[in-house]
C-alpha cells in the first residue's frame, strides 16, 4: 500500500515523522526478530528522485534507500534490538553488552547546511545513547554515500554471504 502526505516542508515536523517512522520499524523489528540488521542485510545508499520514507520491511525489500529511510531503519533497530544492534566496532558497544540493553534510546537527527529560514541540504544521521553518551552513525555514509561501502559493513556481509542489495553470494 502507497500513502503520500503532501506537507509543507517543516524540520521540526520531519524530524517528529521520520522518527514515529523510527517508532514503527521498532515495532516491525520486535514482531519480526528473524529480519536482519541493517547492516548485515546488503541494502546500500542511494538518491531517490522523489522522497518516499518506507518501513523496514520495504526498505529491505528494495534494497536501498537514501539518508531518511536508513536512518529511520537503524533507529528503530536499536530501539528494537538494543545491544544486538551493535557490532564489536561501533561507539557505545561494550558498554550495551556489559549493561545487557534490550533497548537503545535512538532518534532521527536531521543535519542542516543552510541559513535558518532558507531552502537547503537536508541530511538524516541516526543518534542514540549508550550510558548516557550520545553517539552518532551515518547509515548512509556507510552504505556507499560517498561511493564507497564502510570496510566494517563489507566484512559483515562477507560473512553473512551477502553482496550489495541483499543477495546471497
Amino acid at each position: 500500500m502507497n500513502i503520500t502526505l503532501k506537507l509543507a516542508f517543516d524540520e521540526r515536523a520531519a524530524v517528529r515523522l521520520l522518527n514515529h517512522l523510527a517508532r514503527e520499524n521498532a515495532f516491525i523489528l520486535r514482531a519480526q526478530p528473524e529480519l536482519p540488521l541493517l547492516y548485515d542485510a546488503g541494502v546500500v545508499y542511494r538518491r531517490e528522485p522523489d522522497e518516499t520514507w518506507p518501513d523496514v520491511l520495504h526498505l529491505l525489500a528494495q534494497g536501498w534507500e537514501d539518508c531518511d529511510g536508513l536512518a529511520a531503519a537503524r533507529a528503530g533497530e536499536l530501539l528494537a534490538r538494543g545491544a544486538r544492534a551493535l557490532s564489536s566496532d561501533e561507539p557505545g558497544y561494550a558498554e550495551a553488552r556489559r549493561l545487557r540493553l534490550d533497548t537503545i534510546q535512538a532518534e532521527v537527527l536531521l543535519r542542516t547546511r543552510t541559513e535558518r529560514g532558507k531552502p537547503g541540504l537536508y541530511h538524516c544521521v541516526t543518534r542514540y545513547r549508550v550510558a548516557g553518551r550520545w553517539h552518532r552513525d551515518d547509515p548512509s555514509a556507510r552504505l556507499g554515500m560517498h561511493g564507497t561501502i564502510d570496510p566494517s559493513v563489507l566484512r559483515r556481509w562477507k560473512r553473512q554471504g551477502r553482496t550489495p542489495s541483499g543477495r546471497t553470494a
